[in-house]
């Protein structure tokens, strides 16, 4: 506890330093706030309420949550599959980076590959370790198998959840209807197992959450949850079910049960925090990992085209809403192009952490956008590349790769600030355009490291002309 108080009193003192003498600073209330990071998985882009895309979904407290700030609509995610979107959320990097371009086990195998991110690359865990942060995470985490990558040896304090890419909802001795059903998780305390207990583990999750809350609240906590909802199998409680009797679809009604009750578990955090009067002292930021996968849990998202898996939009574009009430004003939408490298930036800056030149970070800070300083980010390049597909955009236009490993390859140019869901394919028109998007595209691919495992281009067994353009 002495080590907290003295980290806390070095950052406090560090912070006023630079505010000036004159400054009158409150360590807890100006200097540093909490964070609160709530990270959804395979969440389609219309499976939030606030979206306004989707009848049947029911999310009251993520409405409340996206309604007190700011609703990103052009919301993305590194990666269109859950770790290496992960990967690019926890380090503020892109993952290609460190060749982290596609999913750990348990769905990749190679013969003496070792998968997991690299022991070089900290987390935002590490950083606010170091800032005087007490640091949990909570759920899902999909790292490599090894002990070393789980996350109370990456940066946070404590760790409660599994690693793996799925889990089964109903985890405790006493649920015997579902102890057979698969995939079956086992849930950790840091390294310490716990089986026994038998709560809906959305329900677990949101449980551990608020005592994570209730513990630390009088010291400044940064708190990442990853739900391993809404992602399948598709297990809902038989009182979230009955809720919804009047969707048809027995997948698509399991599917809004969950979404509902890891929506009451949203709100069980955000009561927590305001309950502690911690609301306006709390940066809360919500997203989902990767899009929905209609059959692979029912998941919705339109108006955007394809699924998880895709470079097209429906594969990385996600609910994103921004809340701090009392800083970030209320009622906001915003269109900007933002992704999830910029949560890093954007919350070292909301709690006074100075970023620093080695953390190599490849988002920028929106916190002047989303407080209405700014009227309109910079316009940039946001990329992606899974090693069989790349794409890339800026404001205005998006240029689809959809197999980089064809020797010629065909792209597809949208103007995407006019054209969501991806419809109009405008590559002859404006070749112009298809150029100066793959230029990009080729100069910042040039500087990522070859995938460490699954498909590397190295290992393709003919030359290709994957980079040049002449695949018009």
């Amino acid at each position: 506890m002495m080590n907290k108080i003295l980290k806390r009193t070095a950052v406090s003192m560090t912070v006023l330093a630079a505010l000036g003498s004159s400054a009158v600073v409150s360590a807890k209330a100006s200097s540093q706030p909490n964070v609160v990071i709530l990270f959804a998985d395979d969440m389609g882009y219309a499976d939030a309420g606030f979206q306004n895309q989707s009848q049947d979904v029911v999310t009251p407290n993520l409405d409340r949550l996206a309604a007190s700030g700011a609703i990103l609509t052009a919301g993305y995610v590194t990666a269109p599959v859950c770790g290496p979107s992960r990967a690019g959320l926890t380090t503020g990097r892109y993952q290609q980076r460190f060749g982290y371009h596609n999913n750990t086990g348990p769905f990749v195998r190679e013969e003496g590959i070792i998968q997991g991110m690299p022991d070089d690359q900290q987390t935002f865990g590490h950083y606010f370790q170091q800032a005087g942060y007490t640091t949990g995470m909570i759920g899902k985490h999909h790292d490599g198998k090894q002990r070393h990558y789980w996350p109370h040896h990456r940066g946070f304090d404590e760790f409660y959840g599994f690693n793996n890419g799925a889990a089964n909802y109903f985890v405790g001795p006493n649920n015997q209807q579902n102890v057979k059903r698969k995939p079956f998780s086992s849930i950790y305390r840091n390294d310490v197992l716990d089986d026994n207990f038998d709560e809906y583990l959305t329900d677990r999750f949101g449980t551990e959450a608020v005592s994570f809350i209730e513990r630390h609240k009088e010291d400044p906590f940064f708190l990442y949850v990853p739900f391993n909802g809404i992602h399948g199998p598709l297990q809902a409680t038989e009182e979230d079910l009955k809720r919804f009797e009047h969707i048809d679809n027995l997948k698509r009604r399991k599917l809004v049960a969950m979404n509902y009750n890891m929506d009451k578990n949203i709100g069980r955090i955000l009561d927590s925090l305001e309950e502690n009067d911690l609301t306006e002292n709390t940066i809360v930021v919500f997203l989902s990992d990767n899009g929905g996968k209609y059959e692979g849990n029912y998941s919705y998202n339109h108006p955007l085209r394809a699924e998880k898996g895709t470079l097209w939009d429906g594969g990385m574009r996600i609910p994103f809403a921004v809340s701090w009430p009392g800083t970030i004003p209320a009622g906001q939408t915003i269109d900007d192009p933002i992704i999830s490298l910029d949560i890093l930036p954007t919350v070292a800056a909301a709690t006074n952490v100075e970023t620093q030149a080695e953390w190599k970070l490849d988002g920028v800070d929106i916190l002047p956008l989303l407080k209405g300083e700014e009227k309109k980010l910079e316009n940039r390049f946001l990329f992606w590349n899974t090693s069989t597909a790349g794409a890339v955009r800026d404001d205005e236009w998006k240029l689809v790769m959809p197999n980089i490993r064809n020797k010629r390859p065909r792209v597809q140019l949208f103007n995407i600030s006019n054209d969501i869901s991806e419809s109009k394919d405008l590559a002859k028109q404006h070749p112009e355009q298809v150029k100066r998007l793959q230029d990009a595209w080729n100069a910042w691919d040039a500087e990522n490291e070859d995938a460490k495992w699954g498909w590397n281009k190295n290992m393709f067994p003919v030359e290709t002309n994957w980079r040049n353009l002449d695949s018009l």
